[in-house]
């Protein structure tokens, strides 16, 4: 999440990107509220919908459009012109903007019309959400709020596989405190999508980090794990995908503190 604050003496603007690393499963701020951070299509599914609420005192307006983006090895998703890979050609949504009032909420709706053809595997691309309350007034002071977000769109099609594995785990300092490095390695014509846990001998967690992705064709992330209270001596580090999400894969390693 990366929040910038732009201040002048007669105008606060707020723009908040959220990317598809956002780990929460309800997107919320003083202004706006998401019902999901993720929308997915499994080969059987054909529409889907995410909820968008006004919980500001003031009328919001929206604006949502279709992009591209890739994934590199430290787990950056940035924007692309082109993607052999991408679904976003044979996904229809509406309403594409729109305004809601305050305590109110708008449903943007979405439909799938796949190619003839289409080649077993998942597609991927980036809805684009741009919310802005309407300026209120507070003494001589023009406050505004406008919210950027980044959500992914995963479609999956016919005969799906994947194979994973964790390699390389290292104990290291980032910004300043303990973190557990280890390389997510991923095969197959599908991304990975779960969970990590780290365990002591005793099983107490002492590392968690919640929706992690490794979106195709990339074949290996780099993950960087908060430890928590950990001390020397041998851990086990997990990782779960997130079945509603279409994922079965469950790994596990040992690494030892030092």
């Amino acid at each position: 999440m990366i929040l910038i604050r732009l201040l002048t003496p007669i105008r606060l603007s707020v723009f908040l990107v959220i990317s598809a690393a956002l780990f929460f499963s309800n997107v919320a701020n003083a202004d706006v509220s998401l019902s999901k951070f993720r929308i997915y299509f499994d080969s059987k599914s054909r529409s889907d919908s995410i909820q968008i609420r006004n919980t500001s005192s003031t009328p919001m307006s929206y604006q949502a459009e279709l992009s591209i983006n890739a994934m590199t090895e430290e787990g950056l998703v940035y924007a692309v012109t082109e993607d052999p890979l991408t679904a976003s050609t044979f996904i229809r949504y509406s309403p594409k903007r729109g305004n809601i009032l305050p305590g109110e909420r708008q449903a943007l709706r979405f439909a799938l019309r796949k190619p003839a053809g289409l080649v077993d595997g998942e597609y991927r691309a980036n809805l684009r959400l741009v919310t802005e309350i309407a300026p209120s007034t507070n003494g001589n002071v023009n406050l505004a709020s406008k919210l950027a977000y980044n959500i992914p769109i995963i479609v999956r099609h016919g005969r799906i596989t994947a194979e994973a594995s964790m390699v390389n785990p290292s104990t290291i300092i980032y910004n300043g405190k303990p973190h557990l490095q280890i390389w997510l390695k991923r095969s197959g014509n599908r991304s990975l999508f779960g969970n990590f846990i780290i365990e002591d001998a005793e099983g107490e967690e002492v590392g968690v980090l919640n929706n992690v992705a490794v979106y195709r064709p990339l074949e290996r992330r780099k993950v960087l794990i908060p430890l928590q209270n950990a001390k020397k001596g041998p851990v086990v580090i997990r990782f779960t995908e997130i079945d509603k999400f279409g994922g079965d894969i469950a790994l596990s390693i040992d690494h030892v503190i030092k």
